[in-house]
């Protein structure tokens, strides 16, 4: 050897061991589909409980009024939007909706009665224009699907009305194009 030469032994690299790749991703996985699943089984447990709780206090309140027959002067707080809705103002003796953000709960199976156990809530979709000419807004229940006409009152919020009254212009079923050509012709 040369001054300045020195053997150098190459250690051989270690091949990355699949295996342990494999096993660390595997694990991984196992934990995050745990979580999922204990995520899962409370969401699971949570709507068992509000099942239970909302039949429960169905039966409680069919037994207090009949709301077909007598003027509903309960304050409530909206499950969408956690305000609190008091009856005084809406220009009607049937507050069923929140005015702020024009959601309902599934209370009722026909208008009163408050027979239904689903309580999911009622999500506004559309407004209906009356003979009477006053609205009305069309709500579906997000957990069974029903479809269910409230009046529109003197305090429901004025710009998500006209928005869910528009809605249909924002997205014809036809092509905004044709609307000329038909014009021309």
């Amino acid at each position: 050897m040369k001054n300045g030469d020195m053997s150098v032994k190459k250690k051989a690299k270690r091949p990355v061991l699949q295996v342990e790749k494999l096993e660390q991703l595997t694990s991984e996985k196992t934990w995050q589909a745990g979580k999922k699943q204990e995520q899962r089984k409370k969401e699971d447990a949570h709507r068992e409980d509000t099942n239970r709780d909302n039949t429960n206090r169905s039966r409680s309140e069919m037994n207090q009024a009949d709301y077909r027959t007598e003027a509903c002067l309960e304050s409530f707080v909206c499950a969408h939007c956690g305000k609190e809705i008091h009856p005084e103002g809406a220009g009607s003796n049937h507050r069923n909706h929140c005015p702020y953000c024009l959601y309902s709960l599934h209370v009722d199976e026909t208008a009163g009665d408050r027979k239904a156990a689903c309580y999911g809530k009622m999500e506004p979709i559309a407004v209906v224009s009356r003979e009477d000419g006053d609205w009305s807004i069309l709500h579906q229940c997000k957990l069974c699907g029903k479809l269910n006409l409230n009046r529109a009152l003197a305090d429901d919020n004025p710009i998500l009305l006209t928005s869910l009254a528009v809605k249909p212009l924002a997205s014809p079923p036809f092509p905004l194009g044709y609307l000329e050509q038909y014009l021309k012709e």
